[in-house]
This record gives structure tokens, C-alpha cells and sequence, in this order.
């Protein structure tokens, strides 16, 4: 069997890479800018771009799955056009692409940001609506690439969604928005932590669950993979606990730090840099469900979340490793 894999150079895409090699797959490589952390005799590079259509003909050429990992994310979407053409235009080129070939499953990686998460109390599953027309450009292009790519399911072309929450874990080597987090906060780059959180998995499992929907799940459906919600606090107390980091941090409430919103902006003008938070995070921070449901998961794709104390540690070791720190 032959896989495709788009967005190989990304978190989660390296770590199902190298999962599709342990696993002895051959697999067909989409490179855009980045090159691959390893290189195997399983894998077939391409170069290519998803607004490019002749090179996803070649890419999907001779395929029986493609697992298109590959999005582009922001946590300032509404000022960034190519957020949407991305994720949506690009997803729609890979398809057709796909189809064009005979490409026999297509699984997606989506977002929980495709999901409405208010009331962040109450439960929310598969069967719970979509963002709404005032979410971040981020989360819409979640929803409609998703809903797309549902669309296209068929006997001869069958499409599956994942929907994960916010990974972390080994190996990740850009590094990911997270990765970026926990270095900025062993380095004390972080002069303070808001209140609010998010739902953290391990990208491992998400992997798993990834190589598990190559024969496993039922066409036409979508599987939220979450762990458990934490509190900026709580992370930050975990990583004070396993490691060398001994700043003390306060947590400010949230509306203080929307109050500071145009004084950040400024300042990371003026540097040149990202801004430390924006209106978009912020909102993730505050509104981000505390009850996702991976049930439907774990009883069809065999997926388990391991404790994301041991995910962090995993993290640090594996920061300590690369001497990142």
C-alpha cells in the first residue's frame, strides 16, 4: 500500500511520517519550503504546493490513501488572507487531485476549532454544531474545508475528518505554536500568564489515530481526538515542576490583558516580531471547551490520550535533546 502525505514537515505530520516508515508504508512526500527532519528509501519526495495542480497530479500518483496534514495556522487570521485559501482552496485542489488519480481514502486533519465551543461547559462530540459566521477566518476554513471534504465521501472515494485539539509532545522540530509556548516560557520570554486554557493531547496518540483511519472508521465521518483541559497555570506550574525553571509568573485576568491588546500590537511592530498575544488568542484562551468528547474515537480508531503531565516530560526531554534549552 501507498500513502500520501501532505504537510510532512509540520508537528504532526513529521510524527506520522515517521510512524507510516516504522510501520513499513511506502509513502509519497509533498514538500513546499521546508525540507524532511530524516530521510527513508520508503519515501518519494515531491515538491509542491497545494495551489498548484500539476504537482499534486505527480504527488498522488499511484496512491491507495492520502493523509493530507498539511494547513497553514494563525492566531491572527482575519488579518491574513492565504489563512482561508490554504486550508480551503488547497484542501479542495488536493481532492480533486485524489479523485483524478483514484486515490481510494482521504483523511483529513481538521481542527476542534471547526466546532462551536460555547457553552464551554457543556459537552461537545461530533454532532455538535459548527463555528458560526463570526469565528476567526482560522476556525472557518477548519469548518468548510471539513464540510468539503464530507462531502466528497463516496464508495469509490472515502473521506474521513480528524479533529484534534491543541498537540503537543516529541518530536517537533519547526517548532510547532506550542513548541514555540513552552520554549518562550523555559526562556522567560513570557513576562505573564493569562487566566483561561486549552484541551492538550499528545501529538503521539494523534498519530496513532491518524495510521489507525488508514483501514479504520466509517466513510463520511469525523473523530474529535482531545485529552484533557488545563489551565495556562496549571501548565506552567507542570513545567516549573520538571524542569529547571524557577520564574514565578502571575496570572492576570483576562480582560486586563485584551485592556493591553493595542499596547502588544505596538510593541511587536516596533521589534518586528510576533505579537506575545492577540485578539485571537485571547478568545481561544477564554472560550475553548473544557468537556471534548473523544469517545467515538477511542471505539472505532483504538485512540488514547496519555497523561499530559508524561507528554511534557516527554517534551522537555526531548527539547533538552535538540539543546534548545
Amino acid at each position: 500500500m501507498r500513502i500520501a502525505l501532505s504537510g510532512s514537515t509540520g508537528h504532526l505530520g513529521a510524527v506520522v511520517l515517521h510512524l507510516l516508515v516504522e510501520k513499513g508504508f511506502a509513502v509519497n512526500v509533498l514538500q513546499h519550503k521546508k525540507a524532511l527532519a530524516f530521510n527513508h528509501p520508503a519515501l518519494r519526495l515531491f515538491t509542491g504546493d497545494l495551489n498548484h495542480a500539476e504537482s499534486l497530479l505527480s504527488f498522488t500518483s499511484s496512491c491507495d490513501v492520502l493523509i493530507h496534514c498539511a494547513a497553514k495556522i494563525s492566531i491572527n487570521s482575519n488579518s491574513d488572507a492565504s489563512v482561508y485559501e490554504t486550508n480551503v482552496k488547497g484542501t479542495q485542489n488536493l481532492v480533486k487531485a485524489a479523485q483524478q488519480n483514484k486515490v481510494k481514502r482521504f483523511i483529513h486533519l481538521s481542527s476542534i476549532h471547526a466546532y462551536e465551543q460555547s457553552p464551554a461547559h457543556l459537552p461537545l462530540n461530533e454532532s455538535s454544531p459548527y463555528c458560526n459566521h463570526s469565528a476567526p477566518q482560522y476556525d472557518k476554513s477548519k469548518r468548510d474545508a471539513q464540510q468539503f471534504v464530507l462531502a466528497q465521501n463516496s464508495p469509490n472515494f472515502e473521506t474521513l475528518v480528524l479533529n484534534p485539539t491543541a498537540m503537543l509532545g516529541p518530536p517537533d522540530y519547526a517548532p510547532s505554536l506550542m513548541g514555540k509556548a513552552i520554549l518562550d516560557l523555559l526562556h522567560k520570554k513570557v513576562p505573564m500568564l493569562v487566566q483561561g486554557g486549552f484541551d492538550f493531547c499528545d501529538v503521539r496518540d494523534v498519530a496513532q489515530a491518524v495510521v489507525a483511519a488508514i483501514s479504520k472508521g466509517k466513510p463520511g465521518n469525523s473523530y474529535l481526538l482531545s485529552g484533557k483541559w488545563y489551565a495556562l497555570s496549571d501548565l506552567y506550574r507542570l513545567l516549573v515542576k520538571h524542569s529547571n525553571t524557577k520564574n514565578k509568573l502571575a496570572v492576570v485576568p483576562i480582560q486586563l490583558a485584551y485592556v493591553g491588546l493595542p499596547f502588544i500590537t505596538l510593541l511587536a511592530k516596533l521589534r518586528n516580531r510576533e505579537a506575545l498575544y492577540t485578539k485571537e488568542s485571547l478568545d481561544t484562551l477564554k472560550n475553548g471547551n473544557r468537556n471534548i468528547s473523544s469517545a467515538k474515537a477511542q471505539n472505532e480508531l483504538g485512540y488514547n490520550c496519555r497523561d499530559f503531565e508524561q507528554t511534557l516530560v516527554d517534551t522537555l526531554d526531548w527539547i533538552k535533546q535538540q539543546n534548545l534549552v
